[in-house]
């Protein structure tokens, strides 16, 4: 009976240590899965910000662009017509000359106006965009 008892003493323990190594291994499995998944997540999360950020910086990128068209825009329109004062056959008139120079600079304002609306519209369209992008976000 003594041996009995005494296997019995020794496989109880053997027996609860192979229990709690398989049921550690399982929770440590558990574990890992679910910081795998969360790290997946994070992963995808980090992703779409920094396509938002690129979005972003393109837009950016896109408002410069534009505002230096209309720049370049307005100083071609401004330099074309100079040049056709200058080239005109009445050029050599200095009255005649600085009339028309003086009436080309009262429509300044208006030219300036139609070319500010121009911008202004192409600005709209940038915002509808970032709009648009804004709303798949939520």
């Amino acid at each position: 009976m003594d041996i009995i008892a005494v296997i019995i003493a020794l496989i109880v323990p053997i027996g609860v240590a192979i229990w709690t190594v398989r049921s550690s291994a399982k929770d440590t499995a558990k574990q890992i899965a679910a910081l795998e998944e969360s790290t997946t997540k994070q992963i995808e999360s980090i992703k779409e910000l920094s396509r938002l950020q690129m979005d972003a910086s393109i837009k950016q990128v896109e408002l410069e662009i534009e505002k230096n068209l209309f720049l370049a825009k307005q100083a071609q329109q401004e330099w074309e017509d100079i040049q056709s004062i200058n080239n005109s056959g009445l050029s050599g008139n200095a009255t005649w000359s600085e009339m028309v120079k003086k009436q080309y600079q009262e429509k300044k304002p208006e030219r300036d106006y139609q070319l500010y609306s121009q911008f202004v519209k192409e600005l709209q369209g940038i915002k509808q965009s970032l709009v648009a992008s804004k709303k798949k976000l939520n």
